[in-house]
């Protein structure tokens, strides 16, 4: 049995299309939960002893990304942000998570985004937070995905 893994080593990238060349965004402090559980749909009926529920939709979320950056990585995002386009974003796990060699777990979405400064503080990390905003659901591949899937 294999134990559980650490979440150092995670990545985040884009890319303009699925297969497409992909840049990494470093320096990345944390990922919030991609997608929240469905809400419920609650019902009852007459002839039922109390309610029920079933699984609805899911709410579409907004991402805030926190990251360090530097000048360049920070004029990249920019004009990524300033284009008002979806494009895909992948989040792949650590290598040490994969079954097979190269192919760890990844997520993958569409998205706009925009960046903005964090809050400055003494002593603290210049960070700024990376927002995307999910036009797509969360699919999942072992390794980058392909044009084929």
């Amino acid at each position: 049995m294999s134990k559980p893994q650490v979440s150092t080593l995670t990545t985040l990238w884009n890319a303009e299309t699925l297969d497409g060349e992909r840049t990494q965004v470093a320096y990345v402090q944390s990922i919030p939960a991609l997608k929240q559980a469905k809400e419920a749909i609650t019902y009852n009926a007459l002839d039922l002893p109390e309610e029920q529920q079933a699984k609805g939709s899911r709410k579409a979320e907004t991402l805030t990304i926190p990251i360090l950056f530097t000048e360049t990585q920070h004029d990249t995002l920019k004009e990524l942000a300033d284009a008002n386009k979806d494009s895909y974003w992948f989040i792949q796990l650590p290598e040490s998570t994969a079954t097979q060699t190269g192919k760890p777990l990844t997520f993958y979405f569409t998205g706009d985004c925009d960046i903005g400064m964090d809050a400055i503080e003494i002593d603290g990390m210049l960070q700024e937070n990376l927002t995307l905003y999910r036009s797509s659901e969360v699919l999942e591949s072992k390794g980058f995905p392909t044009a084929t899937e």
